[in-house]
């Protein structure tokens, strides 16, 4: 009797086994045929935009997708342009960048779903969108960035920093300065704000006349936080030496890791760089938008705001940054 039950549940395994396995051996792979147009911001190359780039690459290459890249010079209005452009196109997924704001791009998220087109978002979110994200949660990431500078900073009450970034409401980075200045309210640290202009935005150099002078005419000023724009942190450095400044009078933070900035981490000249991790803000969303357009699988969400470089961990990320990994 035993035998007899024992060959019976061994042939149900075994009639299971198949069944399972018939499904998984006929049905399409995941990977190959699909294209998929992506925004990665700045200028091809740039050091705000090179590991995005690598990333989205590798994962295009992994996956055998055809990707096709758009640099928008961190325009929003090209950013929306861009997406129509490639709704246009007809192709089976678009990863776009929230800069324009979810009312901005509510016309274009419609027509996409209308035409059974993946949308997925990386960098900076759409709120309300429903679409997988993949980047900072940006009030978090300035609030965060503007702690790790008081405290590498050894800032407190009585001591005054400027913080230049993105202050008109519903601009792309606002969220991400109103986290900083939480947070300096929070520590007791005074602040003046100061808008960077579009035309900065875009070419970072222009970035360095503006807070020189600023420093000419606040001599007491103790730090500078830049909420959101790697170009312009990876000036910083020339920012303090043009304002006759040693390396470690003026405590100095920004976002994103490049040459430039591991460099200023290096000399002394740059306090903290918040690592986005932006080769991940490239990579995953290539996967995700494979794998909503394939099976369905969306609503994903992944913070890729992973550390922070200083002089006390800069040599181990350096090798990865000159390959532009980080």
């Amino acid at each position: 009797m035993k035998s007899l039950k024992g060959t019976f549940l061994m042939a149900l395994a075994a009639i299971s086994i198949g069944i399972s396995q018939a499904p998984a051996q006929d049905r399409e792979p995941v990977d190959g045929g699909l294209t998929i147009y992506m925004q990665l911001g700045g200028n091809p190359g740039g050091p705000a935009t090179l590991a995005r780039e690598l990333g989205a690459r590798d994962a295009a290459r992994v996956l055998d997708v055809n990707l096709i890249e758009q640099h928008s010079q961190w325009n929003p209005q090209r950013m929306l342009q861009q997406a129509n452009e490639a709704l246009a196109g007809a192709p089976d997924a678009i990863i776009v960048m929230g800069h324009p704001g979810t009312e901005a791009m509510t016309s274009f998220l419609n027509r996409a779903k209308s035409d059974g087109v993946t949308v997925v978002v990386g960098n900076n979110n759409l709120p309300g969108s429903g679409a997988s994200y993949f980047g900072l949660d940006n009030y978090e990431a300035g609030a965060n960035l503007a702690r790790l500078a008081v405290q590498e900073g050894g800032l407190g009450s009585g001591d005054k920093v400027v913080v230049y970034g993105a202050f008109i409401e519903g601009a792309p980075g606002a969220n991400v300065a109103e986290g900083s200045l939480a947070a300096l309210d929070e520590a007791g640290v005074a602040y003046d704000t100061l808008q960077w202009s579009d035309e900065a935005v875009q070419d970072a150099s222009l970035a360095v006349p503006v807070l020189v002078s600023y420093l000419e005419s606040n001599p007491d000023t103790r730090g500078i936080i830049v909420p959101g724009h790697g170009g312009i942190t990876a000036f910083l450095g020339k920012v303090v030496r043009d304002a006759g400044k040693e390396a470690g009078d003026i405590v100095t933070a920004g976002f994103d890791i490049s040459p430039a900035a591991i460099d200023e981490v290096k000399r002394g000249y740059l306090t903290l760089v918040l690592d986005q991790q932006p080769y991940l803000q490239g990579f995953m969303p290539v996967v995700a938008a494979v794998l909503q357009a394939k099976y369905g699988l969306g609503g994903l969400f992944l913070n890729t705001g992973g550390g922070v470089v200083t002089k006390d961990n800069v040599e181990l990320i350096e090798t990865l940054v000159a390959q532009g990994i980080r």
